[in-house]
């Protein structure tokens, strides 16, 4: 999907949206407890995971917890928004826990179509990334956003270490970039302000960069030489394919925009216990645990990850839901910037 339409999608779903509920959460819902987990039927999972950790996830919790059914659908995030969205279109309340990324979570918290969950797990995490209103509850795991270079190419020594030295001279058609950067456009655009982040990339687009859409070609096409440095990974993809013999290394420059994938409880959930010990089981030691071991970023304090130089030592930047308020404007110009 090229940015023109990647706007429209975004316009049409946000148009689509009908004008928000105004439910009013009951809080004994969460002081039933487990015992009345057994007398619900099976939870339905909306999950943007991939296959393998999906079902490995269901796997996990269904040995802890036999008595609770896990069922679902999988896809990407924004699928996932989709089919909720028409659900609540249409009156039908079939999903329990819901799981998307920062922006599609916004969405859904923004039309009424969540309930608290203050887990309390989430105290474990660092308060940068907490929720106060427990629709949010962070986190299943985050991916960072990362620049690399090829290590054939470049030296240690003079390779980029920050975001305004890839508009130095030198760089001038030595750049590859995700063709499709909007999100992390507008996640700067919160950091950094408007005017500096236009500034930022009018910058880049000056440098004439091989735009390649697709962070995995664009990863292959770095390894092989197609030119030196790139913007636009996510950090561990990188590492991973260094791992496998690649001649990569990844920039770790500030601000680290980070993002958070939640588990979030549907405001209609038909199992609303049992969704929650899900949810408690996903954010807890043994559960973040599990998904550091597929190989997913948790920031968890004390959960031993795949690639802990990712997170450690560094100042994360957690993308805030709110910026899905005006990403239509902001990719818009983003894609006004780079097309």
């Amino acid at each position: 999907m090229n940015g023109k339409m990647r706007v429209i999608g975004w316009v049409s779903v946000i148009a689509a949206i009908w004008a928000a509920f105004t439910f009013i959460h009951d809080p004994a819902d969460a002081a039933a407890g487990s015992k009345e987990v057994n007398k619900t039927g099976p939870v339905v999972f909306y999950s943007s995971m991939t296959a393998e950790h999906h079902n490995a996830l269901v796997k996990a919790f269904n040995q802890k917890y036999p008595s609770i059914k896990l069922e679902g659908f999988r896809s990407n995030s924004i699928t996932v928004l989709n089919r909720v969205l028409m659900e609540g279109r249409a009156g039908k309340r079939l999903v329990d826990v819901i799981n998307v990324n920062q922006l599609n979570a916004w969405v859904m918290k923004d039309k009424g179509l969540l309930q608290p969950h203050k887990s309390v797990e989430t105290a474990a995490f660092p308060a940068e990334f907490q929720d106060s209103e427990g629709l949010l509850p962070c986190c299943v795991d985050v991916l960072t956003s990362d620049m690399a270079y090829n290590t054939k190419l470049v030296s240690k020594q003079e390779a980029p270490k920050t975001y305004l030295d890839f508009l130095a001279p030198k760089w001038r058609g030595k750049l590859g970039m995700e063709s499709d950067m909007a999100e992390l456009f507008a996640a700067l655009v919160s950091i950094w302000g408007r005017e500096k982040t236009v500034a930022y990339f009018k910058g880049l687009r000056s440098q004439n960069p091989s735009l390649r859409r697709g962070r995995s070609l664009l990863a292959q096409l770095l390894a092989a030489g197609e030119f030196s440095a790139a913007l636009g990974f996510y950090g561990y993809r990188v590492l991973e394919l260094q791992e496998e013999g690649a001649p990569l290394e990844i920039i770790q420059a500030d601000p680290v925009v980070t993002w958070p994938r939640l588990m979030l409880l549907a405001r209609h959930s038909p199992n609303a216990n049992a969704a929650r010990v899900f949810i408690d089981f996903v954010l807890s030691q043994e559960g973040q645990r599990l998904l550091a071991a597929l190989g997913r970023t948790v920031v968890r304090p004390g959960i031993e990850i795949k690639h802990p130089r990712l997170i450690k030592g560094r100042k994360l930047y957690p993308v805030k839901p709110e910026v899905a308020r005006d990403f239509g404007s902001t990719s818009k110009l983003y894609y006004e910037i780079m097309n």
